[in-house]
């Protein structure tokens, strides 16, 4: 029965469907269910399938990624159709996206496997070809075509602030690479014969846990962490459902709420900063309509910032504003990072004429700013702007490079539908703080608002359901950290390691 299981049973007929169950059973280890325990049985599965596999064709080894990239990504994304609720036009499109999204996705785990066909064996450098491969075409994918590098493997860890902290070494492509290697190892202890190697790698992948979590234990109990003096941040959760926005007197209402809920009046001590979510006014010009009763409840130490569509020179934008308490704009940041479909069209010459259009409310697409700089506020501290999507890019938040204090990301996180993608979207967050070293606020009108502290740790955050606002300081860093300033070059320098190394273990082996 043992041998009929290890050498027929992924080697039948059924064997297609197989990839497929491995990546939806993978799925379920990201968040919001992070169930770690599962990389450690769908990975040496994945390996020992293509082990039993390998007199298959080329073909046959882009087919398996595909497959088990399509049951990865349609589980772990399914949540996307749920932005076509709000406009009956695209009520039609919603199959579409639910499978065509994943099976884009997958082409890159399809042809992560064709590079890795020729090199499958039993040999411990396989298991570190197959986790370079991998992890470099999840790079990829996280970079063309205006990449999405939405659920890397590494999220798993999201639950365990310890084993996180080396991001801010490393970064998470290069955690997501050691990932992929610390998931696959146990695949040694299941085909080979030697005790000895069993041993050894459950030696080593012991260490591996107990240094990784020494250091994350001791970097979170360093107290390094200083206050910015008399400034506060309120963050605004209004939890206003996206039919709302069609309404008539809609924008006009969802202002007073914002003010309702922001209670200006009680915030008169500090220089305290408003930050209400993206997309609050339709159209920015609107801003004059708002002034009277902005100057009416905000004091002369408040600012506000929210999100708007901004219309310049018959071009739309996707802006975060900063205003004073007279309602004056004092900066904008328009978003560079869009999302393909949601917020522009590709190739839009050729939909225009199929008169498709964006899932955002509108046909028009909105344009990419010109750069993303540090805004200062109170002229005596800075932060970087993020819009939405632009948090989940490693390695591209502070492009300009200039010091700031603090991010401060506003989101529209209603078009997830209070889904598994909220909690991944805000898990990016997390990471980010980590790498960067920097304290994130975040406000959405629906999902998670949250202050972010430089180690990755929830200083405060919003419930799911029901409108409210959380109020906190803002806490420095004062050490820059190694990934913050060398970027993904640690991941290619880390690749150039391994490829080292590999040589070394094939002439041993």
């Amino acid at each position: 029965m043992k041998n009929y299981f290890s050498n027929n049973f992924f080697t039948t007929k059924y064997k297609y469907c197989y990839l497929f169950i491995i990546g939806c059973l993978l799925s379920f280890s990201l968040p919001p269910y992070n169930q770690t325990w599962i990389s450690f049985f769908a990975f040496p599965l994945l390996l020992f399938f293509l082990i039993k596999n390998q007199d298959s064709s080329y073909k046959s080894f882009f087919i398996f990624g595909c497959l088990f990239g399509f049951g990865y990504f349609l589980c772990s994304l399914y949540w996307i159709h749920y932005s076509l609720n709000f406009d009956p036009d695209l009520i039609i499109l919603k199959p579409l996206s639910i499978i065509a999204i994943p099976a884009y996705l997958s082409i890159f785990y399809g042809l992560s496997f064709l590079c890795v066909k020729k090199f499958v064996s039993k040999k411990f450098s396989f298991i570190i070809i197959f986790s370079i491969i991998l992890a470099i075409f999840d790079f990829v994918r996280g970079h063309v075509f205006t990449g999405f590098p939405w659920n890397l493997f590494v999220y798993t860890w999201s639950w365990s602030l310890e084993s996180i902290q080396i991001l801010n070494l490393f970064g998470t492509y290069s955690l997501n690479l050691i990932s992929i290697f610390i998931f696959s190892l146990p695949v040694i202890i299941c085909i080979e014969n030697n005790l000895q190697k069993k041993i050894s790698v459950s030696l080593f992948l012991v260490l591996i846990f107990s240094l990784n979590f020494y250091y994350g234990q001791s970097f979170l109990k360093k107290n390094n962490l200083t206050v910015i003096p008399n400034l506060q941040i309120v963050t605004v959760q209004p939890d206003r459902s996206l039919e709302n926005f069609l309404l008539e007197n809609n924008e006009v209402n969802y202002v007073n709420q914002l003010i309702t809920i922001s209670n200006p009046q009680i915030y008169k001590k500090k220089q305290t900063v408003f930050v209400w979510p993206e997309g609050v006014l339709s159209n920015l010009n609107n801003l004059k309509i708002y002034q009277n009763i902005i100057k009416e409840n905000f004091l002369d130490n408040h600012v506000i910032i929210f999100g708007a569509t901004n219309l310049q020179n018959n071009k739309m934008f996707n802006s975060l504003v900063l205003v004073d308490n007279n309602g004056n704009i004092l900066n904008i940041y328009s978003k560079l990072k869009l999302v393909p479909f949601g917020e522009f069209i590709p190739f839009v010459d050729l939909v225009e004429k199929l008169n498709l259009k964006k899932i955002t409310f509108g046909y028009g697409s909105f344009q990419s700013g010109p750069d993303r700089k540090p805004i200062s506020i109170f002229n005596t501290v800075s932060f970087l702007p993020l819009i939405c999507y632009e948090m989940i890019f490693t390695g591209a938040v502070n492009l300009d490079t200039k010091p700031y204090n603090f991010i401060l990301n506003i989101s529209e996180d209603g078009w997830f539908n209070k889904s598994v993608g909220v909690h991944q979207h805000f898990v990016h967050s997390q990471f980010r703080a980590i790498e960067e070293g920097k304290h994130i606020i975040r406000s959405t009108n629906q999902g998670f608002s949250s202050s972010i502290l430089p180690n990755g740790s929830v200083n405060k955050v919003t419930k799911l359901d029901g409108y409210s606002k959380i109020s906190t300081e803002i806490y420095l860093n004062n050490e820059e950290t190694v990934f913050s300033v060398y970027k993904n070059k640690i991941f290619y320098l880390l690749i150039l390691i391994l490829s080292v190394l590999l040589v070394f273990f094939k002439k041993n082996e």
